[in-house]
């Protein structure tokens, strides 16, 4: 079948070079720039049928495909030949009987689309038992006018205007002929429409966009043929192979994208092939008429630009259909480009357009190691890719990424290249859960300084500026006592006021006491924790095990550092402990601090200390409970706290 191109090609180029060096070669109302574009189409569509001949060599869309282009082609070279021949006086073999054969060429061309090719698009076989009598019908008549067109008088006009065919009928029969055919061809074709649009109708995705995509262009197709100027019409004749093309890519109606490609490919290259040699050859024409020498200046100029034009031909119809996996490094660039002009909150959906835009997937998305959707898509995803996002060894989650079509998985390439892909994002998932780690921590601190401060100004107006106050009017009622020489009155007043100091003092220690630790601030409860136990050695082996801690209320914190560090205080001073052990965990709602030591325990009905009462203290102020439990083998203090502030 790719003889049957190359015969196309030659056609269409024999056909430019007799008109660019022979006026009298071009049929009635020719044009160059016409004869290109017909050309061009011409052998798109025979270059198409090839191309799904070879794939699908049963389905009879291609081996259509390729007869109505190649038909196409011919009847422009054989028109050339003859027309030129006879027109010119130049003795060439059977030029007039090439002439009468070219006036009815393109009659397969003309009356099939909205007939056969109709009616068989897009599975390539009759979508119902009906349909066949008015397909024969059509088929019958278009050969009928085919083989009647050459002996056609007014057709071979056309063609040699004001010749004669070598054999011709009377006028009366062609035309009895003629009318019968064309009868039949327009009641078929109008059967054949109205079972199209009922089925267009009907039809459920993806025939339906199949359907509405031909329908579409053999609509203006036929429109533009009966109203449209002779180059538009023709030019829209390259619309054809674009809607089998988005048939076949878009909606995979044979299955495979290979058709489209080597179709655009070489029907691009063919097409630019023959306008590069008429159009360099009718420029050099002109300067050497009537010499061969254009022809071969041509040939060299085509030849030379062959090369390099099909290889960016080539990297741009990969990338229109594969998207990136044949260039990773565009698609690492695009992904990089689509990020650097977006927000922050906007990164990783930017992101992930870029990925399905490099894989042409329809949906995708990015869920966290938990399982929370990240990027939700925007369609179901149904068959999909999934590629887990890793991180300096640790696990991000995972893209998934849905399938082109159901039932078409993604290559070796494919999957490289979102492997690729997928380390990127995992970065961006990453910085992005950096920044909101960043954020709660910022927003933590600023909670635990404004809970601080609350605490310091009760703490202040309730209890130590009272003190003070009554230190104040103590001093001056001692001053009025000295002026009135009473020293017992002053002497009493100055016991109280030591009092009311002693007491200021104390109150101070209990809010500086109460203060919240900036080591918490800086690195949390676990990290504070173990900080504190490295402190403590080597007088004290200390061994620490704390869970994953949820995040804690600044109170809740506070109290269980405290809590802690006394504990651990109390085994290195008093216990004469060697060995603690240090545990925090979680149970339902609860914080649970166990301190354990192997030092000489706490003797029965020994009363507790100032350390003791205020772990105790601290643990009921917040509803939660305290335990001490000491034996010969050691104390244990056990201190559970609610998660949330009463």
């Amino acid at each position: 079948m790719w003889s049957v191109v190359v015969s196309s090609v030659l056609a269409v180029a024999f056909a430019g070079w007799t008109a660019t060096h022979v006026a009298r070669g071009m049929p009635v109302g020719e044009s160059l720039l016409h004869l290109l574009l017909l050309g061009t189409v011409l052998v798109s569509w025979a270059v198409t049928g090839a191309v799904l001949v070879c794939l699908r060599p049963r389905n009879p869309l291609g081996w259509l495909f390729l007869g109505l282009g190649a038909s196409g082609s011919w009847q422009t070279g054989l028109a050339a030949y003859g027309a030129d021949a006879v027109l010119s006086g130049h003795h060439r073999p059977a030029a007039s009987a090439v002439a009468a054969v070219a006036s009815g060429a393109h009659y397969p061309l003309l009356f099939c689309l909205p007939t056969v090719v109709l009616a068989l698009y897009p599975e390539g076989r009759l979508s119902a038992r009906g349909l066949r009598w008015p397909v024969t019908a059509a088929a019958a008549a278009i050969t009928v006018l085919t083989l009647a067109a050459p002996f056609d008088a007014q057709a071979y006009d056309d063609i040699v205007p004001g010749g004669t065919p070598p054999v011709s009928l009377p006028a009366a029969t062609i035309g009895l002929v003629n009318g019968v055919c064309l009868l039949v061809v327009v009641a078929s074709a109008l059967v054949i429409t109205v079972h199209t649009v009922v089925r267009l109708v009907r039809s459920r995705p993806p025939q339906r966009q199949q359907l509405a995509w031909m329908v579409s262009v053999l609509a203006l197709l036929l429109t533009a043929l009966f109203l449209a100027p002779r180059p538009v019409h023709t030019l829209l004749g390259a619309l054809l192979p674009v809607a089998v093309a988005v048939g076949v890519v878009r909606y995979r109606m044979l299955g495979v994208q290979i058709a489209l490609r080597r179709t655009l490919v070489y029907g691009t290259l063919t097409a630019v092939i023959v306008s590069v040699y008429l159009l360099a050859s009718a420029g050099m024409g002109a300067v050497w008429p009537h010499s061969l020498l254009p022809g071969v200046l041509a040939a060299a100029v085509v030849a030379i630009g062959l090369a390099p034009a099909r290889e960016r031909l080539q990297r741009a119809v990969d990338w229109w259909i594969y998207g990136g996996r044949r260039d990773p490094l565009r698609a690492l660039i695009q992904l990089g480009d689509q990020m650097a002009d977006v927000g922050e909150h906007a990164l990783l959906p930017a992101a992930l357009e870029a990925v399905k835009s490099a894989v042409r997937s329809p949906a995708a998305g990015v869920t966290s190691a938990e399982g929370k959707a990240l990027v939700a898509p925007d369609t179901p995803l149904g068959a999909s890719h999934r590629v887990e996002l890793r991180l300096a060894g640790r696990s991000l989650g995972a893209l998934t990424v849905a399938q082109r079509t159901p039932g078409e998985p993604y290559g070796r390439d494919d999957k490289r290249l979102l492997a690729a892909l997928a380390q990127q994002l995992a970065v961006i998932v990453r910085a992005l859960e950096l920044g909101e780690a960043v954020a709660a921590e910022r927003d933590r601190v600023v909670e635990a300084t404004r809970a601080e401060r609350d605490r310091l100004r009760t703490d202040l107006h309730d209890g130590l500026g009272p003190s003070l106050a009554g230190i104040g009017l103590g001093l001056q009622a001692a001053m009025d006592g000295l002026t009135a020489n009473d020293t017992a009155t002053v002497s009493a007043l100055l016991e109280r006021i030591r009092e009311e100091a002693v007491g200021a003092v104390a109150e101070i220690r209990r809010i500086i006491d109460g203060l919240r630790p900036l080591v918490l601030d800086r690195f949390g409860l676990a990290e504070a924790a173990r900080r504190h136990a490295r402190s403590l050695t080597p007088a004290l082996n200390v061994d620490v095990r704390i869970d994953t801690l949820p995040p804690l209320p600044p109170a809740v914190e506070s109290a269980a550092y405290r809590i802690l560090t006394e504990a651990l205080t109390n085994a290195a001073r008093h216990a004469r402990a060697r060995h603690v052990d240090v545990t925090l965990t979680t149970a339902g709602r609860h914080l649970r601090i166990t301190v354990a030591d192997d030092g000489i325990g706490t003797p029965t009905g020994h009363p507790a200390g100032i350390g003791v009462a205020s772990m105790r203290r601290r643990a009921h102020e917040l509803g939660g409970c305290f335990t001490l439990a000491g034996t010969d083998g050691g104390t244990t203090v056990t201190a559970t706290l609610p998660l949330e502030e009463p």
